[in-house]
Order: C-alpha cells, then structure tokens, then sequence
C-alpha cells in the first residue's frame, strides 16, 4: 500500500497552526485500508487501531523549507514506543492532529511500515517498536 494524504489534510493544515497543535501518531492493525475520501477524523477509523498499541504524541516537530526541491517539509522524531505487546500486528501508522475528541480530530497522513523498503506487518510482544522516520519528513507540501 501507498503512503496516503487525507483529502482534508490542506484544510487541517491552513485551519491550524501546525507550532501550536498536538500531532500524535496512531499504528494500525494490517486490515486497515485507508480511504482518503472518507476517513475524515479519528472516529472514521479508531476500530482499526493496532490491538494493544496506544497514541503517541509526537515530538521534534520541525517545518524546514526545502529549496531545493521546492517544497516545505513537516519533520518529527522518530517513534518510540513503550513497552507494548500487539497481538494482530501493525503494518502503518496515521497522523493526526489531536484535539482531545476522536469525532473533531483530523487526519493528516498515513504511513506504510517499512523493513528494507518493503511494507512489513511488525508484532511487538511484551517489547519497544521503533519507527525511523524519513530524513524528508512525514510530509511534504
């Protein structure tokens, strides 16, 4: 599968101040599929959060613009999670900005989770998953 962009991911961007929101990260169980047109906010797709994982916060947010390639780059530090165990796996995770309530939460982006650049179901047993994210960033616009 595809990295994905919400259909409302530039209005959640233009509506926010991207320094002042929290943006938390949301692993998925492999069943997930994501649907730009229709998964809106957190509650268009909580009953496809990964079994046993819960929300990050994400930290070392960073807007760089990039002139070389002509674009503004959203970077974050990499995931870490704590000690979680996942039964089913996890094979992506969605970004989102975090309002407190999953029916007003927007969805930015979804991400495969990737082991030699290849999608890869991962499952945390009783351990830390760590996802290194992209030296571009998360996204891009």
């Amino acid at each position: 599968m595809a990295n994905v962009k919400y259909n409302t991911f530039g209005k959640a961007i233009a509506k926010n101040d991207m320094d002042l929101v929290t943006i938390k990260a949301m692993f998925m169980a492999p069943a997930y599929t994501p649907n730009p047109d229709t998964h809106v906010f957190v509650s268009d797709i909580v009953a496809s959060r990964a079994a046993g994982s819960t929300d990050l916060t994400v930290t070392g947010f960073t807007i760089t613009a990039d002139n070389t390639d002509n674009r503004t780059e959203f970077d974050i530090a990499d995931l870490v999670t704590g000690v979680i165990t996942v039964p089913g796996g996890t094979n992506g995770v969605v970004f989102y900005i975090d309002t407190g309530v999953a029916a007003t939460s927007e969805l930015l982006t979804y991400h495969d989770l990737l082991l030699a650049g290849v999608q890869t179901t991962f499952f945390p047993i009783g351990g830390t998953l760590t996802a290194t994210v992209n030296t571009n960033g998360i996204f891009s616009i």
